[in-house]
């Protein structure tokens, strides 16, 4: 809890080895009351459910005073909190999952689009990456870019000579795939504005993979994403208070920010209507159990202002986006909404008179 070190020893027991009925004891002391879930059953929950130190993080949500005791917490509320957590990880795990499938589909009709030779889009992107390695005083190795495992080792040994991209595919990071996108988007001249949402994406697919905690108060903000801040306004088209907030949150909030990205970038790369209807029951289980115990954050005791933003926000988003897929399943989106699925564009030519080249120039001046 707030003030508790690690390490501070129990009689006879380190800290790391509490028991369930220790870990209770150290609560109580900082003011966490056991009247909406039992000693009983949050000993329980400590056991089966999760571990002492991944639940107290939630507690950082609460206020307290000077020596840690908190003035309103009880057990059931980091309960609660880290049982939505989890459920907004395994939401997001599938949504991320879907984009970086999409993705690849993506990338591999852009190629079929303009004829493009496979082997010379990852030759393209080695140059890029050995470049970029150089700048920063080290080697590239590409071959690291080919993940080997038990259920890949077999294509690698046969087809890392010649390097296809589909190889890479298979077998790439996220991370990777991502730069290897935008070599291409960069050598082809593409614009596709959901690209930098991607980012966001890979942070939280990475924070939700490894089971890192979401719902407590960010120690930094982001940059903003100008891509983002379009696509958001084209989907919360509503002038309220709720989504001003949200928007200013997704300026400064890396949960929220990354969240939006996700939610955006899953409407714009995912085509699979079966992909997205999945998704859209998901939700809205999840949404069910966020909103059953709503009502506990909001007592102005607990000072968890940040917590019911992000909530909200939170609440916001995933309401939008299913409205927004129901709708385009209807055809009935607005002009402005169907600016989300705009899909990757050759970048503009120069129109207008060209000028002479310098060679020209000079010639037609010794012509005169």
């Amino acid at each position: 809890m707030a003030g508790v070190r690690a390490d501070t020893p129990t009689p006879g027991r380190r800290r790391n080895a509490m028991t369930a009925e220790e870990q209770c004891n150290v609560m109580a002391q900082h003011g966490v009351t056991f009247q909406k879930c039992s000693r009983e059953d949050a000993k329980r929950f400590l056991q089966d459910n999760t571990y002492f130190f991944k639940l107290k993080a939630f507690d950082n949500n609460f206020q307290h005073d000077a020596n840690g005791v908190y003035r309103n917490l009880d057990f059931a509320y980091l309960q609660d909190l880290s049982t939505i957590d989890f459920e907004l990880r395994v939401l997001i795990l599938r949504m991320t999952g879907d984009i970086e499938h999409a993705l690849r589909i993506r990338f591999n009709n852009l190629i079929s689009r303009v004829n493009e030779d496979g082997y010379k889009v990852i030759r393209d992107y080695e140059r890029d990456q050995r470049t970029f390695y150089a700048r920063q005083g080290k080697t590239y190795d590409s071959d690291g870019n080919y993940q080997k495992s038990i259920y890949t080792a077999g294509m690698i040994d046969k087809y890392l000579d010649s390097k296809p991209i589909w190889l890479f595919w298979e077998t790439c990071t996220l991370n990777n795939l991502i730069h290897c996108y935008r070599s291409f988007l960069r050598h082809r001249q593409f614009q596709d504005a959901t690209y930098s949402l991607l980012y966001g994406v890979r942070l939280l697919r990475n924070a939700a993979s490894h089971h890192n905690c979401l719902l407590i108060p960010p120690s930094e903000q982001v940059n903003q994403t100008e891509d983002l801040n379009v696509m958001l306004r084209r989907l919360l088209i509503d002038e309220t208070e709720l989504v001003e907030t949200t928007l200013q949150l997704a300026k400064t909030d890396p949960l929220i920010h990354d969240f939006a990205c996700v939610l955006l970038a899953h409407a714009n790369l995912v085509k699979s209507r079966g992909m997205r209807s999945h998704v859209i029951e998901q939700i809205d289980g999840f949404l069910t159990r966020m909103q059953r115990h709503g009502e506990w954050y909001r007592d102005p005791e607990s000072g968890c202002n940040h917590l019911v933003r992000r909530l909200d926000a939170i609440q916001l988003l995933l309401s939008s986006i299913v409205e927004f897929n129901r709708n385009r399943d209807a055809g009935t989106l607005t002009k402005t909404q169907q600016h989300i699925l705009e899909q990757p564009n050759r970048k503009p030519v120069r129109h207008g008179r060209r000028r002479a080249s310098r060679k020209a120039r000079l010639g037609q001046d010794a012509a005169c």
